[in-house]
């Protein structure tokens, strides 16, 4: 939470683009939710790697904004092309070509290490919260 905190008080952060396909992930959505209760400017993002996303979670975004809460999604180019783990790529890919910031929990191998891998090699800052 403080690396968030850090984000938002001194480096102006205002929008955070959140998933909800692992347990980072959730962990990172319920943080960034709290945090919206103190800083009702930041904005959340939730990027989805496949439409059925959604339509799992009750049919249409109304079901997932009341859930979990969100500002606005994002279903970004190419996601609908992939099989389910083909669109979780493009879908990081375009969380990496799209913010300046990732906050990760990196255990140095894995998909994790690839994203944040590829992050760094776009100058992307980021943030890993352990390495192992």
């Amino acid at each position: 939470m403080e690396q968030a905190v850090d984000l938002i008080e001194n480096e102006d952060v205002d929008t955070f683009l959140v998933g909800e396909k692992g347990g980072f992930e959730v962990d990172a959505y319920d943080v960034v939710l709290e945090l919206q209760k103190e800083y009702s400017h930041i904005r959340i993002i939730f990027v989805i790697s496949n439409i059925t996303d959604l339509h799992e979670m009750g049919g249409d975004s109304s079901y997932v904004a009341q859930r979990r809460g969100f500002d606005d999604f994002i279903y970004p180019p190419k996601c609908e092309l992939g099989y389910k783990r083909l669109s979780i790529v493009y879908r990081n890919r375009y969380i990496i070509e799209n913010t300046d910031f990732i906050i990760a929990y990196n255990k140095r191998k894995g998909k994790a290490y690839e994203f944040c891998k590829a992050a760094k090699g776009k100058s992307v800052k980021v943030i890993e919260l352990a390495v192992k």
